[in-house]
């Protein structure tokens, strides 16, 4: 059996910081941030925290090209002794032998008693000293990257370590056929059973029907090639990704294409047919477009909750992706995105009216359909095939 291409099976926490980030009361350039909210098509996310997408009432405020944040958030997430000194609008934090200071209104501030010039002054907003991200974050010793493309922050606190991990040689996929075993494979296409199992992480000699192998690279052409099984040998090429980036934790999924599905809007007892594949997944879990293409629908959707509908840029399928607890900034139908391009997180939306959640464990569906007319496509071999082709971490 396939080893899942993981390093460690255990999900990663934000931890503390995670949680206090989720309290960000941030403002937002050119007026409040419900107002700009209201044009969304559902909530936003546009900070990231550990790998994991932090909700927050408000979008950040932009201020000579910086973040601005609460500090006190900040620091007492870090577990940092805050002091605020109203007459002098000062604030100050320390953490682990560091003391910073700063006021309102100043660009000058302190590090263990060194000057440094801000990029951006805090200000005051709601009875919050808000500050510079990037200051916050290497004055406590952490990564930040700005996504431009997704307008959404990346903060690291921690080296990223669980990092998923691909196949060296994905180029000749082959599928197992019956009676198949992984001697027999190795001899006919001029290989050797170790190369295989090292290329596929195989952690034993078992082979199951229709599991895919991907052969070294001295290895001859795939006599049943995964072109041959899937409908459109179009979707294997290099410009599509996973849905998913290579630090992100998930679990081992199968194919749950055409499966029952008991709950329906009728409420009615009837059964309806599973048109997608779930990936389980921490709430929150950034979700990437597996492709370029043009928004054709988003918002909330009775089965699909919060969900995102994107069609290839060949206009010949539909990549549906439900679920999500949130979107990334600015989506909207008729939009553009790109192949790797952030535009949502994982969530358990769905299953009712809008806002409606935990009726399941969080996870991604994510749906196939041809464009021409509207029929679902079992995409489970294709994101098996995606999954050697990862978005690359901010902080790889």
């Amino acid at each position: 059996m396939n080893c899942w291409l993981h390093k460690r099976s255990r999900l990663r926490s934000a931890g503390i910081l995670g949680a206090f980030f989720a309290c960000l009361g941030l403002w937002l350039s050119g007026g409040l941030a419900s107002t700009a909210a209201a044009k969304e098509p559902g909530p936003v996310i546009s900070l990231v925290v550990d790998g994991k997408g932090v909700e927050s009432d408000v979008l950040p405020l932009r201020q000579n090209g910086r973040m601005l944040v609460p500090i006190r958030v900040i620091a007492e997430a870090t577990g940092s002794q805050v002091e605020y000194d109203a007459e002098q609008q000062r604030v100050s934090f320390g953490q682990k032998g560091k003391h910073v200071s700063l006021d309102v209104n100043s660009r000058l501030a302190y590090v263990n008693g060194e000057r440094v010039t801000l990029e951006a002054p805090p200000i005051i907003v709601n009875q919050r000293t808000l500050v510079p991200l990037r200051f916050v974050s290497e004055a406590l010793g952490y990564q930040v990257e700005w996504d431009a493309t997704s307008s959404v922050a990346h903060v690291q606190t921690k080296p990223v370590e669980d990092r998923a991990v691909t196949v060296e040689e994905a180029a000749n996929p082959y599928v197992v056929q019956p009676n198949d075993t992984l001697g027999a494979i190795a001899l006919r296409h001029g290989t050797t059973m170790s190369a295989i199992k090292k290329n596929n992480y195989l952690s034993s000699d078992q082979l199951t029907i229709g599991q895919i192998l991907f052969l070294p690279h001295a290895a001859k052409k795939a006599e049943h090639p995964l072109a041959d099984k899937v409908g459109d040998k179009r979707l294997l090429g290099q410009e599509y990704l996973f849905p998913f980036n290579d630090a992100s934790w998930y679990e081992p999924y199968g194919d749950s294409f055409g499966s029952d599905r008991e709950w329906t809007e009728s409420h009615n007892g009837s059964v309806r047919r599973h048109e997608g594949i779930d990936i389980m997944a921490p709430k929150g879990t950034p979700i990437y477009s597996v492709s370029d293409g043009t928004i054709n629908r988003v918002g909330w959707n009775t089965y699909g909750g919060w969900r995102i509908n994107i069609t290839d840029k060949n206009g010949q399928f539909r990549m549906y992706y439900a679920h999500l607890s949130a979107y990334a900034p600015g989506l909207r139908v008729g939009g553009t995105v790109k192949a790797g391009q952030l535009i949502g997180f994982v969530g358990d939306t769905g299953y009712g009216g809008p806002g409606t959640v935990g009726m399941f464990a969080p996870h991604l569906h994510f749906g196939l359909y041809r464009n021409d007319n509207g029929r679902a496509v079992d995409p489970y071999d294709y994101l098996r095939y995606w999954e050697q082709n990862k978005v690359v971490s901010l902080f790889g």
